[in-house]
């Protein structure tokens, strides 16, 4: 029985490490590409959308609520 434990243990750590290997290439394959990255251009949507937020916010001259 003590086998079958420490056989266990040894597939957990080596699922853990197939886990960190393949999410480290998710993230690079993700951040490369320079300005045509998916994250940067997530980025820059998010940019634009707080600028028009802001913009739309500072354009308001009614600030009460309904």
């Amino acid at each position: 029985m003590i086998r079958k434990s420490s056989r266990r243990g040894r597939q957990r750590g080596q699922s853990s490490a197939e886990y960190v290997i393949v999410t480290m290439l998710a993230v690079l394959v993700l951040v490369q590409g320079g300005d045509s990255s998916p994250i940067n251009q997530l980025a820059s949507a998010m940019k634009d959308a707080y600028r028009g937020f802001a913009y739309a916010i500072s354009y308001s001259t009614n600030l009460n609520a309904l």
